[in-house]
């Protein structure tokens, strides 16, 4: 193999890794300068490339009748001099193009979001929303479902208005029976999640808000739904679904802020709080509402 071919294997791979997509900010693209120094169009000899050529036929003219019979194996032969030089001058070559091009190539702000996609741009849970909780764990430890947009794309979704179908732009496909199933399964479960939410709404003592890991939120079943709604067995975990669960475990973290707020006694920050957590499941129920058709049956209504 060329290193020409391993330089442009490994810029298809960082490529593929921008962080410009639908379900995260864009942002500038890399930029990457190769030079004829860069690149070396020396055939590159590694000896476990050209294994094969140092197996010759024994001849079978001048051997013995019991050599003659092993006639069709082969014998190693010896690794001259100039192919030693070429193998180690290849592994030079291609450790100096892939250290230079990782050095020069990658802003220095680069970072791995935390699914291990390298992104071209810094990693934290409010990029891309000022409005998403500070207090989600970078590497996505303390949500309900680990694999959400942050885990993906390294990034905070944007807030849905309620009833716009704007973003996203597309829908996944998932047969009307599936979703049928699922709305009559978890329709109950998803207005008494409306509810509790509505409920703590009025209360003054963060001692009458619920952990956010309490069952009266029922925000694992709003889980359940999504996986219905927005993923099948053909389309696997989309990146709705993945969207869904980032405004779930929004809601779970915003629960938690709210109640510490109020017990702080910070009335303006737990209205804040409050907020945040009611745009999480507009946007949330906005989603779903978009895979609710009269076949399926009636959409939710919002906060």
């Amino acid at each position: 193999m060329a290193t020409a071919s391993v330089v442009a294997s490994l810029m298809a791979v960082l490529s593929s890794s921008s962080s410009a997509s639908a379900f995260a900010p864009s942002s500038s693209s890399l930029r990457t300068t190769t030079t004829a120094n860069d690149v070396s169009s020396t055939k590159l000899f590694h000896w476990a490339n050209r294994f094969d050529v140092r197996f010759e036929e024994q001849s079978s003219d001048d051997e013995s009748p019991l050599r003659q019979e092993t006639a069709a194996k082969h014998k190693l032969q010896p690794i001259s001099e100039e192919f030693t030089r070429r193998s180690i001058l290849s592994i030079g070559v291609i450790g100096t193009t892939l250290s230079t091009l990782l050095s020069s190539s990658l802003p220095a702000n680069a970072d791995f979001a935390p699914g291990g996609t390298l992104l071209d741009r810094p990693v934290y849970v409010t990029y891309g929303n000022s409005e998403a909780s500070p207090t989600r764990a970078p590497n996505n430890s303390n949500v309900l479902f680990a694999q959400d947009n942050y885990y993906k794309f390294g990034s905070a979704a944007q807030w849905i208005e309620a009833g716009s179908t704007e973003f996203p732009k597309t829908m996944p496909f998932v047969p009307s029976q599936q979703r049928y199933d699922a709305l009559k399964k978890f329709n109950g479960r998803v207005q008494t999640s409306k509810d509790q939410i509505v409920k703590i709404g009025s209360v003054s003592s963060g001692a009458d808000v619920p952990d956010s890991d309490d069952p009266a939120y029922q925000l694992r079943a709003l889980g359940l739904l999504a996986n219905s709604f927005l993923a099948s067995e053909n389309t696997g975990t989309t990146n709705e679904l993945m969207l869904a669960r980032w405004y779930i475990n929004e809601m779970y973290l915003r629960i938690g802020d709210y109640r510490g707020a109020l017990q702080k006694g910070d009335q303006k920050d737990a209205e804040a709080c409050y907020g945040y957590l009611t745009k999480a499941m507009n946007s949330y129920l906005t989603l779903i509402n978009r895979s609710i058709s009269s076949k399926v049956g009636d959409q939710f209504s919002y906060l």
